[in-house]
């Protein structure tokens, strides 16, 4: 399937190729229709019928022949509708991106939709996956280090510096960091706090003066950061 998909993306030259992913086993392939075929896909009505009737539509398929390796806001929006995980051919590498709740205006929910979910998510734009942890509400009271722990095994650095896309940690009620924020540049963080929902915050104050630590990706690019901020730019209401 996969051989299938970089070939289909290889004779679409450089207009974006498009498909479908059916049973994550069978990539179906479509005619992109539309009108700007460089610069975008369409996909015709009577081809989500045909996928429809061969079985669950896992994954949408596109590519961007001489673009970035991330979804843009337009991709992203139309994830959204979708419902399901969108693969990306670019490089003649597929990157995948699974189906996330929008970033800002998430409900909490500890476990499922907390900090390390947020930040799980917005690294995911950006190429990189982060592992998820099984972990308990007050496991900072419980002996455990989760960020300390997750951080430095899977590939990110303590540095002095800020810089957008570095991940915040912060010691909330607390000696043991036990919340994660996203700086976004021009002193504001992405986070999700309990009982709240996910939002843009004053990285000042209260913020700053618990912060315990800044870590940055060893593989992050200033381009990654474009894909958060194409998620951030949308309202998805």
């Amino acid at each position: 399937m996969i051989e299938k998909i970089l070939n289909h993306a290889k004779q679409c030259g450089e207009a974006e190729c498009c498909g479908f992913v059916i049973d994550n086993k069978i990539y179906l392939p479509c005619k992109n229709i539309s009108s700007t075929p460089t610069e975008t896909f369409e996909i015709a009505p009577d081809d989500w019928i045909r996928a429809e009737q061969q079985g669950e539509i896992t994954a949408i398929v596109h590519s961007h022949p001489d673009g970035l390796p991330i979804l843009s806001e337009a991709d992203q929006f139309y994830q959204q509708q979708t419902g399901v995980d969108w693969w990306l051919v670019c490089d003649n590498k597929i990157h995948k991106f699974r189906h996330i709740k929008p970033l800002l205006g998430r409900e909490f929910k500890h476990g499922e939709t907390d900090c390390l979910t947020l930040v799980r998510d917005a690294y995911m734009l950006t190429g990189i996956d982060l592992p998820d942890y099984e972990r308990q509400d007050d496991w900072w009271h419980n002996g455990q280090n989760l960020y300390l722990d997750l951080l430095p095994k899977n590939g990110f650095e303590q540095v002095r510096d800020i810089q957008e896309g570095d991940v915040i940690l912060v010691c909330l009620g607390s000696t043991t960091p036990n919340h994660a924020a996203i700086y976004i540049g021009n002193q504001f963080i992405l986070h999700h706090c309990p009982k709240r929902l996910s939002k843009r915050d004053l990285y000042s104050g209260f913020w700053s003066k618990y912060t315990h630590s800044v870590w940055r990706h060893k593989q992050w690019q200033s381009s990654n950061f474009t894909a958060i901020l194409n998620n951030l730019a949308i309202n998805f209401e």
